[in-house]
């Protein structure tokens, strides 16, 4: 086994705390186990955000590369998938803007089929938007609050921790913004 391998097996098992601590010492195989360990919850939130895979994997890249510079920033190690996670969603509201100003880039990365019609094509593009209208209609907090329980995986103490509220208003949140989606995008099921 290699050196890097070895030093990988090692390190996975440890806490988000230790590998934060190991990687501000500059053991780049920590980094490596704790980039690891939410790269698919990173991508997956910020595919969701996007809309793009492209996007979504640019997002993530300028988000290692934000995290190795500023993890000593980190004030509880413990945090540091709600850290990296503010900055996914950062990022991609960052890209968001940036596609809005520039017409030639379309919010949508819809992969065709052979068997998808155009028809397939605009009834996803059209669902899409109705999510992202009933998103817009919720109050912050419940939006943010779903985004990252459906999208990223959080748990309600991440949320929590997040939002800077208890737990028991997480759920409230959540529950609020289900009814209000249900009811929104009923006409889609």
């Amino acid at each position: 086994m290699m050196e890097r391998e070895v030093a990988y097996l090692l390190l996975n098992n440890e806490a988000d705390k230790s590998l934060v601590s190991f990687a501000v010492a500059g053991d780049e195989a920590a980094f490596g186990v704790l980039m690891n360990r939410y790269r698919a919850l990173m991508q997956a939130y910020a595919r969701r955000t996007t809309g793009s895979i492209a996007d979504a994997d640019d997002v993530v890249q300028d988000v290692f590369i934000i995290a190795w510079e500023k993890l000593a920033t980190v004030h509880d190690g413990k945090h540091v998938k709600a850290w990296l996670m503010r900055a996914v969603r950062n990022r991609s509201i960052d890209r968001l803007r940036t596609a809005r100003r520039d017409p030639g880039i379309l919010p949508f990365d819809i992969p065709a089929t052979s068997d998808s019609s155009p028809v397939d094509v605009v009834e996803l593009l059209l669902q899409d938007d109705a999510l992202t209208l009933a998103l817009s209609s919720l109050p912050a907090n419940q939006k943010r609050a779903w985004l990252m329980r459906e999208f990223a995986g959080c748990t309600y103490s991440v949320i929590a921790l997040e939002l800077v509220v208890p737990e028991s208003t997480v759920r409230g949140l959540l529950a609020r913004s289900r009814h209000t989606l249900a009811r929104e995008l009923a006409p889609w099921r």
